[in-house]
């Protein structure tokens, strides 16, 4: 069966309609024909409202639209570029925006509110949990013992000493990464304890340091069913391991072990979950309100804000009826792709809006209009928990969409594949079946499987532009002691050596055949996925060594990249003449190249300062160092640093389109910087506190046309396509 024919079911447009579409299946494309299905039927196009997940997807979802229709319907094509601005194609958060703008004065909002750049926020979120603990400490030791909640913290951080503050301070940053305003209404319970405790499973690296007192729970009577697994978790003595078990050792039915585990953490450790909850209450509280205080000052919101504000607008404002209205008749049909993603406060504000729609009632339905929602989707796919994301929203929709339109509502599981050849298929379909579930979530939690897992459905292989059938192939290393980075620096050698043997004689069928049929394999064919990006270092020194072309894309380390350290310390430098670690780093670098002899022999001269030291070498390179001293005083720094690399042809150093990307990614942000009004000291102040941060992304690489294999996560891997 053909993607279209497989398609046209979901096109009534009398229905509303939710599917469940895994990876492969046209999830996108069937998104798309429904909302030309829409415009087709007559609806207005300023009329239909799709929520996508990203700008970058709204755009695409766009593009693919008009392309939809330049090749089948030229007429519609024409009527739809006249009225281009009129698409109603947004993310969740442009559109709470254009409703908070429209509705301030209800808000009591200055519409020309600024959304807070995300580092920016990172870096005031940073800053204010550090003075809360602060002053926590400093209360505490005045008082002898402190408030009831501040002993409470400080029972927290005794545990484990360092390590206890270290996971505070980790817990805490992950809650404001989630949703702070998600915990408004009290602490989380034990659902999302359980959500925290798969999340955890998924990464047995992470389960041991999680679990605390990890031998103590099997201690405990209420585990005697897990008899069956002892030998993962007991010694050969028959004592608790003292740590969880490797993932490459780790059991088959995990699932059931997590489901397991999570009732006992429910039914024995309530009072304990309760206090720890308490704890962190205490802390994230006062974080959070003096957070949102710098932000009121400032005129700032962020996205968790939009949602929040705009849920409280449609469902406690005054005034929710007659704004419900305002939306209602401007608005017939509502899209929502990649539905896995939602979280409660995105669910709640489409919940609202589509309230009476579902009733049977209203001028609408009195017009003879059917308002229709169309949901997207796939649990399996639901990657954005650490953002809020809640798969459990998508079982109970369902429920709810069934319950309230009855036969004006249609839902179907795709199983077709249209991307992958057999083999990959028939590989998926034998691994996840026996590591997944395969019976119906359960929405209380009660039988069968919690909700908060999701299930998994046999893929159907519905290629047809190749007889290729692909083909797995799986690499075994020596199970020996080695350490995980020896391990890790293993893999890598394997890898490279096999892709090396894939260039010289693995033959690619392109979906589009060429005259001969096939073709040699290339490294643009390749991608390397990782789950975390922890030991990408380990990868992309093996792809060195094996002179293989790569680029990480959307690598996180961005402060880290020896180029970034280098111009971070030219903006050092500039800023104080008397950083000597700067200036030493500015020397040996590609700047001016100066052999560390050298510079050592200055070091060990008389003088006040390596500067001052430096200048007495006269080889030229100081004359350059006074001239960037006396031209910063008169030119933005990035201009200087755009000539200081041209200049010295530093340039020429980073060859790799990673390093140059990130030089350009870095002069980009001393801009923006620069156009915020920030001064030399303020953007050094700026680095200086986000040096240490790993987790920002290294510049996006262009790699349209690039031959280079790409190193990304599974996670940064979703829809795309490799032979």
């Amino acid at each position: 069966m053909s993607m279209i024919k497989a398609m046209n079911k979901y096109l009534d447009i009398n229905k509303s309609v939710m599917i469940s579409s895994p990876a492969g299946s046209g999830k996108t494309e069937k998104l798309a024909r429904r909302y030309i299905a829409l415009l087709r039927s007559g609806v207005d196009v300023e009329r239909i409202l799709a929520i996508t997940f990203t700008d970058k997807a709204a755009a695409e979802m766009k593009q693919r639209i008009l392309r939809i229709l330049r090749q089948e319907d030229k007429e519609l094509f024409g009527k739809l570029l006249e009225k281009m601005s009129l698409m109603r194609v947004s993310t969740i958060h442009s559109f709470c925006g254009t409703l908070l703008r429209r509705f301030s004065f209800e808000t009591s909002l200055d519409p020309n509110y600024r959304i807070e750049d995300a580092i920016d926020s990172r870096i005031a979120w940073d800053r204010i949990l550090y003075e809360v603990l602060m002053e926590v400490g400093t209360t505490r030791s005045r008082a002898g013992k402190g408030k009831a909640g501040n002993e409470l913290l400080f029972q927290s951080l005794s545990e484990n000493g360092f390590k206890g503050l270290d996971r505070l301070k980790t817990t805490i940053n992950y809650l404001f990464e989630k949703n702070p305003f998600s915990l408004e209404a009290g602490l989380p319970g034990p659902s999302l304890a359980s959500e925290m405790f798969a999340k955890e499973l998924a990464d047995w690296s992470g389960a041991a340091a999680a679990i605390e007192n990890y031998a103590e729970l099997f201690r405990d009577d209420g585990f005697t069913g897990l008899v069956a697994a002892e030998k993962h978790f007991l010694t050969k003595s028959g004592e608790p391991r003292k740590r969880a078990p490797a993932y490459a050792k780790g059991i088959v039915d995990y699932q059931g072990w997590a489901s397991t585990m999570f009732k006992y953490w429910s039914e024995k450790s309530k009072e304990e979950f309760r206090k720890r909850a308490e704890r962190l209450k205490a802390v994230f509280n006062k974080c959070f309100e003096k957070y949102s205080d710098k932000k009121a000052l400032r005129g700032l919101l962020d996205f968790s804000d939009l949602e929040y504000m705009t849920f409280r607008l449609l469902t406690e404002d005054q005034e929710w009826s007659n704004i419900l209205y305002a939306f209602d008749e401007k608005t017939d049909h509502i899209l929502v792709d990649e539905f896995q993603d939602t979280n409660n406060f995105q669910w709640g504000i489409i919940d609202k809006l589509t309230e009476e729609w579902r009733s049977g009632l209203g001028a609408k339905r009195e017009e003879g209009k059917v308002p229709t929602i169309f949901l997207v989707g796939d649990e399996k796919q639901s990657i954005y928990f650490f953002r809020g994301a809640n798969v459990e929203i998508f079982n109970r929709a369902k429920i709810k969409l069934e319950e309230w339109l009855k036969r004006e509502f249609y839902y179907e599981e795709v199983t077709e594949n249209f991307r992958s050849l057999p083999a990959i298929i028939d590989l998926t379909n034998a691994l996840f079946s026996k590591i997944m579930r395969t019976v119906e979530p359960d929405e209380s939690g009660g039988e069968g499987m919690p909700s908060w897992m999701t299930r998994y459905s046999a893929f159907k292989a519905c290629r047809t532009d190749t007889k290729d059938a692909g083909k797995v192939e799986i690499i075994l290393l020596d199970d020996d002691e080695a350490t995980t980075a020896e391990t890790r620096q293993k893999e890598a050698d394997v890898i490279a050596k096999r892709i090396q043997g894939l260039i010289d004689d693995y033959r690619i069928t392109e979906k589009a055949e060429t005259p001969a049929g096939s073709r040699p394999c290339r490294y643009m064919d390749i991608a390397l996925l990782l789950r975390k990006r922890t030991h990408l270092k380990k990868y992309e020194q093996a792809f060195r060594r094996y002179n293989i072309p790569f680029v990480a894309v959307k690598g996180i380390g961005f402060y880290q990249e020896p180029e970034v350290a280098i111009l971070r310390a030219l903006t050092y430098f500039l800023s104080n003449p008397y950083d000597d670690y700067s200036l030493y780093i500015l020397l040996k670098s590609p700047f001016f190249s100066i052999d560390e002899g050298s510079i050592v022999k200055a070091v060990n001269s008389e003088g006040d300062c390596l500067f001052s030291k430096w200048r007495k070498t006269r080889d030229g390179s100081e004359k350059l160092l006074d001239e960037w001293l006396l031209k910063i005083q008169r030119i933005p720094l990035s201009e200087l640093i755009e000539e200081a690399l041209s200049r010295t042809k530093a340039w020429e150093f980073f060859h790799e389109a990673q390093q140059r990307a990130n030089v350009k990614k870095f002069i980009k942000l001393v801009e923006d910087l620069e156009a915020d009004g920030k001064s030399l000291l303020k953007i050094r102040d700026f680095l200086e506190r986000t040096e240490e941060r790993a987790d920002e992304p290294k510049a996006n690489v262009n790699t349209e046309g690039m031959d280079a294999v790409r190193i990304m996560t599974i996670h940064g891997a979703k829809g795309l396509e490799f032979p």
